[in-house]
């Protein structure tokens, strides 16, 4: 019995301890740029600039740009395309990094973009969200047979 006692409080612990940890991070704001994004093109030959975002986790992200241009933001990790944004004189949008990570912000048009990232909101990835998941629905079920086992 006290082994399931003390497998039963460890996994508490983990559960809200993880719960925590998360909170305590959640409303932590950072922000990026302004990054200038400038396209040219001279025959056969074309250079972007570029810019790399960085988050620690799966990120909410309000970009707002100037200029004309196609922003596009990539995963470096897999290379896939994130987010695209055709920019028109001025525009204001939220993405969702989702993942954490390196992502490359680029402009794929001839013309120049600024753009600002500001991160809004963190929160964990959906690897830990499914594990913390798993921990307290384990921890629930060990807890409804001590409680079952107890009754007898």
């Amino acid at each position: 019995m006290r082994f399931w006692a003390a497998l039963l409080a460890a996994m508490l612990m983990l559960t809200v301890g993880s719960l925590w940890v998360y909170s305590s991070y959640e409303d932590r704001i950072g922000s990026a740029g302004p990054a200038f994004l400038t396209t040219s093109k001279e025959g056969n030959r074309t250079d972007m600039s570029q810019v790399t975002i960085y988050t620690p986790t799966s990120s909410l992200v309000n970009v707002s740009c100037n200029g004309n241009g196609i922003v596009e933001v990539y995963d470096i990790i897999t290379g896939k395309l994130v987010d695209r944004h055709t920019v028109y004189g001025h525009a204001r949008y939220q993405i969702v990094l989702p993942r954490e990570g390196d992502y490359l912000v680029i402009n794929n048009y001839t013309d120049k973009v600024s753009c600002s990232f500001r991160f809004v909101k963190n929160y964990p990835t959906k690897e830990v969200q499914n594990a913390l998941y798993v921990s307290g629905s384990i921890f629930a079920l060990l807890l409804a047979l001590i409680i079952w086992r107890w009754g007898k």
